[in-house]
């Protein structure tokens, strides 16, 4: 059986190498909350392990129309009746994970963590920017690709030549372990650069466009192929993630062709596809995205294809998941993640979502209304929805 398991604190883990990682308390409260999340994206025949005791009739009536056959069971649990055919479909894989793995389940399933770490840096934005089709096709010749930053020299160097630039962490959860620069260096930037140096091996340098929209192809590897499985349109606050907009690929590829023909997206998926074949395959399995952009230099419009590679599952797929399962086609919607400081007002916005916009199932599919997708326990402080206009 396919157990998946929602451990958003995996791109922190990944930080750390080959280390037993300790999420913090936050982090462990928010994969608590939605442990559940995997539900919505699993097989009919499935299972989720969650982190706690989830009780059994959680909205069965939604989920009865819904058609959603997924079940769940504690990961306490589960350690009295594992398998060796058992198989682990986590959020992301890095050696916490794998370690527990291999220590409470009786599977024989083996995976390469450490080549997965590596493929998970984001110094493999470089490799993809660099593809023949790519840097002939999208990218203009004004484009700076990534730079891989070793010493202090080099990061001044790179500011002075670009002026807006950011600098991100080779491995960091999404919107974090980021630092913005414009023109001058921060006084406190030399001793966060230096100590990411030591602990990550280098720090990798971008300039900074001018923005016009976010979006994600997603794509899955599975049986050494990799194939294109559809679009993401997200939005972010800051650079923390916000929610997706429940669409059609169909509509997404209309807002990319106001900037690059349709050829032009066709191919890129397809040069992605074996790439990522030869890249990725032979060591996972599952989904992952490509976070994209569409910029703005110098009055050009157009596709920055490979902002950040995200090999493990993400909210794009969840998105895209949950469009195709679940919401009439007629109608749009969004998928959003919310925290709050207090239970009793997550309570109370989750109170005042059914009232403003009750839920209406027709034909085992969402037509209007709000959705909660996770478990709304005593201690709650997020939560996972979906709203249908």
């Amino acid at each position: 059986m396919i157990f998946h398991f929602f451990n958003p604190e995996s791109d922190l883990a990944l930080s750390q190498g080959e280390k037993n990682y300790n999420p913090p308390k936050n982090i462990l409260r928010f994969s608590e909350d939605l442990s559940l999340l995997p539900l919505w994206y699993a097989g009919s025949s499935d299972c989720v392990l969650t982190r706690t005791s989830v009780p059994e009739n959680w909205m069965e009536e939604e989920r009865k129309k819904l058609s959603v056959g997924a079940s769940w069971l504690s990961w306490n649990d589960y350690k009295k009746q594992s398998a060796t055919s058992d198989i682990l479909s986590p959020w992301g894989w890095n050696y916490s994970i794998y370690n527990r793995w291999k220590k409470e389940s009786a599977s024989q399933q083996i995976v390469d963590y450490a080549k997965l770490r590596d493929l998970s840096s984001r110094a493999i934005t470089r490799e993809v920017l660099s593809l023949p089709y790519i840097k002939e096709n999208l990218l203009p010749p004004s484009f700076v690709a990534p730079v891989i930053l070793t010493s202090w020299e080099q990061l001044i160097s790179f500011v002075h030549s670009h002026h807006r630039v950011v600098c991100k962490a080779p491995w960091s959860s999404s919107g974090k372990g980021l630092y913005w620069v414009e023109n001058e260096l921060p006084s406190g930037m030399k001793r966060w650069f230096e100590n990411l140096v030591e602990k990550q091996g280098f720090v990798m340098g971008e300039k900074v466009y001018d923005k016009v929209m976010d979006f994600a192809m997603e794509f899955r590897s599975e049986s050494g192929q990799v194939s294109f499985q559809g679009y993401s349109f997200f939005q972010t606050d800051n650079g923390k993630y916000k929610g997706n907009l429940l669409t059609s690929d169909e509509w997404m590829e209309t807002q990319l062709t106001q900037y690059v023909e349709r050829s032009v997206i066709k191919h890129l998926i397809e040069t992605l596809c074996v790439y990522f074949t030869n890249r990725v395959a032979p060591y996972y399995t599952g989904y992952f995205g490509v976070d994209m952009m569409v910029i703005e230099d110098g009055g050009i419009r157009f596709i920055h294809p490979c902002v950040e590679v995200n090999l493990r599952m993400n909210m794009g797929v969840v998105s895209h998941i949950l469009n195709e399962r679940y919401v009439n086609s007629n109608h749009q919607g969004r998928f959003f993640v919310s925290s709050f400081p207090t239970h009793e007002a997550l309570f109370f916005f989750h109170v005042s979502m059914q009232e403003k916009f009750p839920l209406t199932i027709e034909k085992g599919r969402v037509i209007r209304g709000y959705l909660p997708l996770t478990y709304l326990s005593d201690e709650a402080l997020s939560l996972a929805a979906l709203q249908v206009d």
